[in-house]
């Protein structure tokens, strides 16, 4: 046993020693050009391979696995390394590779695959896999599905012997060029002490409503998620506090959990970060970052008032009284700094159009300028070291992913794939648009059961979007619902990899929390859909009219539909009238898609009377206990 320990106490320091190097690696990269962009990405690779073998170790205790994950890492550094030293004359014979390249490209595609499996689990990899052997044989299929054929030199890199696309291409550049910076940042944004800051806000918010203890894990959600960008790392890091409050005040493990899931979900769509797909969708459509962010700014907050009422309703529903737990006000104004100011950087500088790499290391030193002024705030050079750790882990895994992802797109880019899949969509759909953008997100919902956020994304991007496109929808509206229902399969069954994480820190039953999240989020997933009907919140033109009505549609939508999910509005809903928020819901949608006035004030009408039936059922049951006390007394 003591053996074993001492083996893992080394493998721990080789890790903690790539990581800072990985770190110190990037931040040097954004002030000189250490080396090619190419190369460059050829270096990221290999930290990252590094990174996510050496955890696969350390997290097995079997000998013969540990052997079998050493094997991965002495290909990876063969693989890595011919690269990094034959660098030049692979250059020099693009396009006519010799047999040794064939060898190293092979190796290089299968740890990567192998590293995705690992990080992500083997589905995506496994569509790799296939992707490539139907690019190698697809010529031998009859019919629509026939390509052309390829020869294995092709593949060398993923789908180019020239280096210039697939393995080393657009994906893996995002991530070693600015992703991992900003993965960093978060992860040393959150042993700087700004939790503490999201701790207090969200107290203040959720201090004066019943559901204020809830209403605190929504609002730490979406502050963690300006800065993580990551689900997983959300639930893990504001969910470890605010289940046991959720618990306590009275909501029952699967409910607790259920919020929570559903909550740090919206902070991979939270501005700035929104994981990887803000960068790569930049990448795709030539729109400035910039612009995303704020183009997601809208949609972010309806999705969190939308869980942020299931939450409370819910609360009014169990009688859960408000949260009574006292906020320092001290504490937050003094760690509100570490928060507020690196992301004002991060705005401003956008604003102004600084490079990305630029933006983040200004931002990153600033917070770590900051975090130093406060003894209180001051980590120790353990906790930098180990939050490097913890964003060089996070970064690895979102950088092999995406390398696999280069592969797969560039394969469907060169079979024809691409090319082909919209035009079942389209079948599918039958050309009508409401409908193409339901089958849309039942594809988006499907893949996300087996393939990160991120990954599904790009696919839909490739494949789907082209379609949206063909039918009329604006390229913002057409990326943004493509992104928006990559993440949702973080919640919805059988995978609800969201649901299975706070499900552990509940400890409560997976299925259960699944099927809560759901729910929760269920309002929530009509916004990628509004996003089309109402353009203006995404800052599309749109007559100012309907811009205004649109958004007060919006939110009764929001409200009326987890009131007929959670049968509580102002008093209990029977199960025999929860048709009635919900008619409402559907006259305002159906008002902001015809642009109809008289639909329009029809579900306000539907909307006034259910609330006046629920006031009247609320204080005239009230005036009657009033009434027979006093005649009683």
């Amino acid at each position: 046993m003591a053996e074993q320990s001492q083996f893992t106490k080394h493998v721990r320091t080789a890790i903690a020693i790539i990581a800072v190097a990985m770190a110190v690696y990037h931040l040097a990269s954004t002030r000189a050009l250490l080396a090619p962009s190419m190369l460059h990405q050829n270096i990221h690779l290999g930290f990252a391979l590094l990174i996510v073998f050496l955890f696969a170790i350390i997290e097995t205790r079997s000998k013969w696995q540990r052997a079998v994950w050493f094997s991965f890492i002495a290909l990876s550094l063969l693989a890595v390394g011919y690269i990094f030293v034959y660098f030049d004359q692979l250059q020099f014979r693009s396009g006519v590779p010799v047999g040794a390249d064939a060898i190293i490209g092979a190796l290089l595609l299968l740890v990567v695959f192998v590293a995705t499996s690992k990080a992500y689990g083997p589905v995506f990899s496994i569509l790799a896999v296939v992707l490539l052997f139907y690019a190698l044989f697809g010529y031998m299929i009859p019919g629509a599905w026939r390509t052309f054929q390829f020869k294995p030199d092709n593949f060398i890199f993923g789908i180019s012997s020239s280096m210039q696309e697939g393995l080393y291409g657009t994906f893996l550049g995002i991530s070693a060029n600015f992703l991992f910076l900003f993965v960093l940042f978060g992860s040393l944004m959150q042993v700087s002490g700004a939790t503490r800051f999201f701790e207090e806000v969200s107290k203040f918010l959720g201090r004066r409503l019943s559901g204020g203890t809830a209403l605190s894990s929504v609002g730490t959600s979406a502050l963690m998620g300006t800065v993580t960008g990551s689900v997983g790392a959300n639930i893990v890091t504001t969910g470890a506090f605010t289940i046991p409050m959720m618990k306590k005040v009275g909501y029952k493990p699967h409910q607790a959990a259920a919020i929570e899931a559903t909550a740090s979900t919206g902070g991979m769509i939270m501005p700035p970060i929104m994981g990887a797909a803000a960068f790569i969708m930049a990448s795709l459509t030539g729109i400035p970052y910039i612009k995303i962010i704020a183009m997601a700014v809208l949609p972010a907050i309806f999705y969190f008032l939308s869980v942020g009422i299931y939450a409370q309703l819910q609360a009014m529903k169990m009688k859960i009284p408000p949260d009574t737990e006292r906020i320092n006000v001290r504490e937050m104004l003094l760690t509100g700094p570490l928060f507020i100011i690196p992301l004002l950087i991060i705005i401003v500088l956008l604003t102004f159009y600084y490079t990305l790499m630029y933006v983040v290391f200004w931002a990153t030193v600033t917070l770590i300028v900051l975090s130093l002024l406060r003894k209180k705030t001051r980590p120790t050079l353990k906790q930098w070291v180990d939050a490097t750790i913890s964003g060089a882990k996070m970064g690895a895994q979102i950088a092999v992913s995406l390398a696999t992802i280069g592969v797969a797109a560039s394969i469907m880019m060169h079979t024809g794939l691409i090319l082909r899949l919209p035009g079942i969509i389209e079948s599918w759909s039958g050309g009508f648009l409401p409908l193409a953008l339901i089958v849309s997100s039942v594809i988006a919902i499907i893949l996300g059961m087996g393939l990160p956020a991120t990954a599904v994304y790009v696919m839909m991007a490739l494949a789907v979007v082209p379609v949206l496109l063909r039918m009329g929808l604006g390229v913002q509206q057409a990326h943004l619902f493509a992104f928006y229902f990559g993440t949702v399969s973080m919640l919805t069954p059988p995978v609800a990899m969201g649901a299975v994480i706070a499900a552990k820190i509940a400890n409560a039953n997976y299925f259960k929390t699944a099927i809560e999240a759901t729910k929760a989020g269920l309002a929530g997933f009509l916004v990628p859909f509004f996003m089309v009907i109402t353009p203006a919140i995404i800052l599309q033109p749109q007559p100012w009219i309907w811009a205004v009505l649109g958004i007060v549609a919006i939110l009764l939508t929001l409200l009326g539909f987890q009131i007929s999910i959670a049968g509580q509005y102002i008093t209990k809903v029977g199960a025999s009238w929860r048709w009635l928020p919900a008619l409402a819901a559907v006259i305002l949608v159906a008002a902001l898609i015809m642009e109809s006035y008289p639909l329009f004030f029809a579900g306000i009408a539907v909307f006034a009377a259910l609330t006046l039936w629920q006031a009247r059922q609320r204080w005239g049951s009230a005036s009657r206990g009033l009434r027979a006390t006093v005649n009683d007394a």
